[in-house]
């Protein structure tokens, strides 16, 4: 035979040495990370190489590759495929393709297969086999088999299966030789005219190159051991005649491209990438309210193509402080393909800004204290999971970078307010002068008649010599947290044009910013109001998952929250960052000693 290895040799080797890597493998560990499992299509194309009787086989098989380069770019192969991964290293696929094989022979005894007699020739050529094949292959991923990684850029899979060729065998022709000079003689043997049939053994392996989740590019090489020996219509022969069992054989090295139909979910990616989430409460830093409570928003901005398709972030704030830290409810984002409920769905493409409302009754332990989060990233395997605790125990999971998002907490009964007097003669108590805007606006003009004391307030503070203003702008808190962030930022800016304009040729400092919607005051304004149900509007919004959506609601039954409190929201305060002489006082916060 011409290899040491029959072909049933072959596949019991293979199979005894693949099998015990690829059920230890598919076991795995209880947590580990959960396989993907996808179809896929590939096409490849490449070089065929012939391993038969007419190829330079005097040397063993690496001379066929020594003298391959002669007939290299008239033996070609192109394949088309659909396959199917079964986990973390199974996998398999069925293709279909067409290739040409050639060949040349330096002088040896060979046999034609029809029966002429042996022979001594000095050099013959095949010209041009062709054949169709299709075979179905058992796909092993060794790299898989030690540590699962479904983003690893580099992986080796061997492959082994069974198939078959059908052939036509072509001519064969007796090749003149003068000197280095070689031309085509005689033909001895025509090209056959009808297709022959023969079952093939593919082994090889490739190397992939994972150059995107759903693409692969890969390099194979596959050898084939066929069942017959007349693909090139020749049989090698002895001093006693020909060789039984000399089968012909040839392979393929092809270049190839995969696409895969999988749903690919990164969350290595997206814990590594977790700063690109941003975060702000509202407000900063906590602040400890009238009824003993502490009440913020926890802003949550998530990019756009960011957020996995099937994956789930459970995002847990605490307070820390020295020796210890209080755990608040955790918020859990899902994937727009994730089929549980979360507390919000994120889209791919566009990502999203979403709030969740706390308020906490309050400890002593707060008031040194700071609000942080930890995200922690799984993929969802049909369970939303309560807490970290819960993931941890269950699923396979990442953590994202722990992140700070408050200071905390001011407790109120700290502060008073005391009023600065600077002149005895001509006084006005003014703790801040503030514009208001028009809803949906950052257009001072537009409620012209209503700012005139504001500027006319800041003309005498200018007079005075007052150059250094804040100022904090805020927006009514019914519509989208993003677009109310916006609004807010306007109106500062609208402000800072403002008393720039009134100042004319004065030089003025101002800082300040936009703070987004403004839920504190109006929850202090709804509790002074003499609304009927003012208690039960607090409730439904302090304990809403959409409050923006809530407090729409509460408007159509209440009236009076779109015509008398949300209009006091919408405004830009300015404060004087010195004390003033001569003409106006000033509220300040002076903080006091616990008794």
């Amino acid at each position: 035979m011409k290899k040491n290895l029959t072909i049933s040799k072959l596949l019991m080797l293979v199979i005894m040495a693949v099998l015990p890597f690829s059920m230890n493998a598919q076991e795995g560990k209880k947590k580990g990370k959960p396989a993907e499992k996808y179809w896929y299509i590939q096409a490849d194309g490449g070089l065929s190489i012939n391993h038969g009787d007419l190829a330079n086989y005097n040397g063993g098989i690496w001379d066929d590759f020594n003298h391959f380069k002669s007939q290299a770019f008239q033996n070609w192969n192109a394949h088309f495929g659909i396959g199917y991964q079964f986990g973390k290293v199974i996998g398999m696929n069925l293709k279909g393709g067409y290739g040409l094989l050639s060949g040349h022979k330096h002088g040896q005894a060979l046999i034609f297969i029809e029966g002429t007699p042996a022979g001594v020739y000095q050099d013959l050529a095949l010209t041009k086999t062709n054949y169709i094949e299709g075979n179905l292959n058992l796909t092993f991923n060794l790299f898989n088999m030690f540590n699962y990684n479904p983003r690893r850029v580099i992986n080796f899979v061997p492959h082994i299966g069974i198939g078959g060729t059908y052939y036509k065998a072509g001519a064969i022709t007796q090749m003149n030789v003068d000197g280095e000079t070689e031309t085509e003689g005689a033909e001895l043997a025509p090209a056959k005219s009808k297709r022959d049939l023969t079952f093939t053994v593919p082994v090889g392996g490739e190397f992939t190159f994972n150059i995107a989740p759903k693409f692969d590019l890969f390099i194979d090489y596959t050898y084939l051991f066929t069942g017959k020996d007349n693909l090139d219509q020749m049989a090698k022969s002895s001093e006693v005649g020909r060789i039984a069992n000399d089968k012909d054989m040839y392979s393929q090295l092809n270049l190839g491209l995969r696409v895969k139909f999988n749903n690919p979910c990164d969350i290595e990616k997206m814990a590594r990438e977790s700063k690109k989430i941003s975060y702000r409460v509202n407000p900063d830093p906590l602040v400890q309210g009238e009824d003993g409570k502490v009440c913020f928003d926890v802003i949550v901005t998530i990019p756009a193509e960011y957020f996995e398709k099937q994956a789930v972030m459970n995002l847990t704030p605490y307070l820390s402080y020295n020796g210890g830290q209080i755990d608040l409810d955790p918020i859990t984002f899902v994937g727009e393909k994730v089929k549980g409920e979360g507390d919000f769905r994120v889209n791919y493409k566009e990502g999203g800004e979403f709030t969740k409302h706390y308020c906490k009754d309050y400890v002593p332990e707060m008031e040194n204290s700071e609000l942080k989060a930890d995200p922690m990233f799984y993929i969802y395997d049909g369970t939303i999971y309560a807490n970290q605790d819960e993931i941890a125990k269950n699923t396979y999971f990442t953590q994202g970078s722990t992140v700070k998002l408050a200071d905390g907490v001011i407790v109120k009964d700290e502060y008073i307010d005391q009023i600065v007097y600077d002149t005895i003669d001509k006084v006005k108590a003014v703790k801040k002068l503030s514009y208001f805007y028009n809803k949906d606006s950052y257009d001072i003009n537009a409620r012209r008649k209503l700012n005139k004391d504001a500027d006319a307030a800041f003309a005498e503070l200018i007079n005075a010599g007052e150059t250094e203003f804040e100022i904090r702008a805020w927006a009514s808190p019914e519509g989208e947290e993003g677009h109310n962030n916006e609004l807010s930022n306007n109106r500062a800016n609208a402000a800072d044009k403002q008393i720039k304009k009134v100042a004319k040729k004065t030089e003025v400092q101002i800082s300040g910013k936009g703070y987004g919607p403004d839920w504190n005051t109006f929850v202090e304004l709804v509790r002074a109001s003499d609304l009927k149900d003012k208690d039960a509007i607090i409730n439904n919004i302090n304990n809403s998952s959409n409050r923006e959506r809530t407090i729409k609601e509460m408007c159509a039954i209440y009236p009076q929250l779109e015509k008398d409190i949300l209009p006091q929201l919408r405004r830009a305060e300015i404060y004087v960052n010195e004390p003033y002489k001569e003409v106006v006082s000033r509220t300040i916060k002076v903080k006091v000693e616990k008794k």
